[in-house]
């Protein structure tokens, strides 16, 4: 083991990794560190840039390391070009590894980067353009041809009418859906990446029978992060209310998905959302820097006078300043229940 202030970063690392250090640390913190890193003789990272950051994430204050005395500067530079590339030349099975992930019932995969591949793989429909009569095809017009909702505010939200209680239930993450076999009664959420549950938007005949097993759905988390712009972030916003209006209309109890920007968003963020009745938020990477906490804060007080909510479900890391609001009801991620079980 070694100190993990010792080492140092390659700086001109050509591999882009940001991405991929949240599902490593949670990876390390939950198998534990098996795969070292490996430097050369000056402690510089030759292989196992993105655990160094995903352990400093994690706070983690030692790490195993192998120091690669034998290699020359010139092999240590192709190493560290090989060991990413070679990776990338691999190729994945794609039967076996949604056998595989079927298997796993006990851990939310998603934590380590996996979606359930063989859904993906059902909901793409394959037309052979030689068998298909161009007059037969019916266009998207981005699921207006399906169902149009009264709108609220300035940019027609449809409005979600929401639950009048939540009683207890397991949730599982969307992605989960496929393969969660329990018959107890559960709820879906939506707090993992947009891609993830992107096809709801674009296939929602195909998601909606899988979706009425759930006795509770959150309205999709679409992203309405602050750098995006405005058109986008309102875009996402009414894609959400869409999904959640075309799923109370097809018989499923949704709690809308509460989420917000900067200030200027609360103008038309809460659009749509019920008055008086249960929500459901997430915390995930507001406690990363002030900034993000103090904007979290800011809107979460907003919602509360705006919507006077019921219950809050309340997903990630609880923030102190939270922890005396009784209408909270704290969501535990499928993994992290598991391990206290």
């Amino acid at each position: 083991m070694m100190d993990i202030n010792q080492i140092h970063p390659f700086e001109n690392n050509p591999r882009i990794n940001d991405q991929a250090v949240e599902k490593t640390a949670n990876s390390i913190r939950d198998f534990g560190f098996k795969q070292p890193i490996v430097v050369d003789k000056d402690m510089v990272v030759i292989v196992g840039h993105t655990r160094l950051k995903a352990s400093q994430q994690l706070g983690l204050k030692q790490v195993p390391v192998v120091i690669a005395y034998d290699l020359t500067e010139q092999e240590a530079k192709a190493y560290r070009l090989a060991d990413n590339r070679t990776g990338e030349l691999a190729e994945w099975d794609i039967s076996l590894l949604d056998s595989e992930l079927a298997d796993i019932r006990e851990l939310d995969m998603s934590d380590y980067g996996f979606t359930d591949s063989l859904e993906d793989a059902e909901d793409i429909d394959i037309v052979d353009q030689d068998e298909e009569d161009d007059t037969e095809f019916t266009p998207n017009f981005l699921n207006a041809q399906k169902q149009i909702f009264e709108g609220v505010g300035e940019y027609d939200i449809p409005q979600i009418r929401g639950v009048d209680h939540i009683e207890e239930v397991d949730w599982i993450s969307f992605n989960m859906l496929n393969s969660y076999k329990s018959e107890q009664p559960f709820g879906v959420h939506h707090f993992i990446d947009d891609y993830q549950f992107e096809r709801e938007w674009s296939q929602i005949e195909v998601q909606l029978p899988r979706l009425q097993r759930a006795k509770y759905v959150t309205s999709p988390d679409f992203s309405i992060y602050t750098d995006f712009p405005k058109a986008m972030q309102i875009w996402n916003h009414y894609r959400k209310h869409w999904i959640g209006a075309y799923l109370e209309a097809h018989g499923l109890a949704v709690i809308p998905t509460i989420a917000w920007g900067d200030e200027s968003s609360f103008d038309w963020c809460f659009d749509g959302e019920p008055v008086g009745k249960p929500v459901a938020v997430s915390s995930v990477g507001v406690m990363n820097n002030p900034e993000t906490k103090d904007m979290f804060l800011e809107g979460y007080v907003a919602m509360v006078e705006r919507l006077r909510p019921s219950q809050i479900l309340f997903y990630g890391e609880m923030i102190p300043e939270l922890e005396s609001d009784e209408t909270i009801i704290p969501v535990k991620s499928f993994t992290n229940k598991w391990r206290e079980d």
